[in-house]
């Protein structure tokens, strides 16, 4: 078998393991907040599950390019995911807001540095992340969004630098 060919389908294997793993770990969204899974895209570099309930929708990202593992939290548009188009402007407010902004707001530390975790493995990186979900975002999947408000401005300082770079 070709290399190349080789390590697409060892690539895609991945996605589709991490895919896997990512589903039976935020389980924990159906069964205590009502969320239900409508959206699973894995490809060869990526896959992103989709969730909602009544008010929020969450994102979650794994990029191998990254290495990494992001969540996005949605405030909910007519029961829809509406993803923010750019160009980012101060006058509108943001639908989705990464959960390490919140979590870095709520602990009072500067978003300087957001890529905040660290881990060993995968398996120590989603559970800080949902840890981080239940303790800092509840209110966020319960439907409150005046977190949004707050950190609104420090997300899209953030946005703006990497639209403008």
């Amino acid at each position: 078998m070709d290399i190349q060919l080789l390590d697409c389908v060892v690539t895609n294997m991945n996605t589709r393991v991490m895919a896997k793993k990512l589903k039976d770990s935020f389980e924990f969204l159906i069964k205590e907040y009502g969320f239900h899974l409508f959206s699973n895209i894995i490809e060869k570099e990526y896959c992103i599950l989709k969730m909602k309930n009544d008010t929020t929708g969450i994102s979650i990202n794994y990029e191998i390019r990254e290495d990494d593992i992001i969540v996005y939290l949605y405030r909910l548009i007519d029961g829809n995911i509406i993803e923010d188009t750019g160009p980012v402007s101060s006058e509108i407010p943001l639908n989705c807001i990464d959960l390490r902004y919140i979590v870095k707001f709520k602990k009072s530390e500067s978003i300087d540095g957001i890529d905040m975790y660290k881990y060993s493995s995968y398996d120590d990186l989603i559970e800080s992340i949902i840890n981080d979900m239940k303790k800092y975002a509840e209110d966020v999947l319960n439907g409150s969004f005046d977190v949004f408000i707050k950190v609104d401005a420090m997300a899209k300082k953030r946005r703006l630098e990497w639209q403008n770079s």
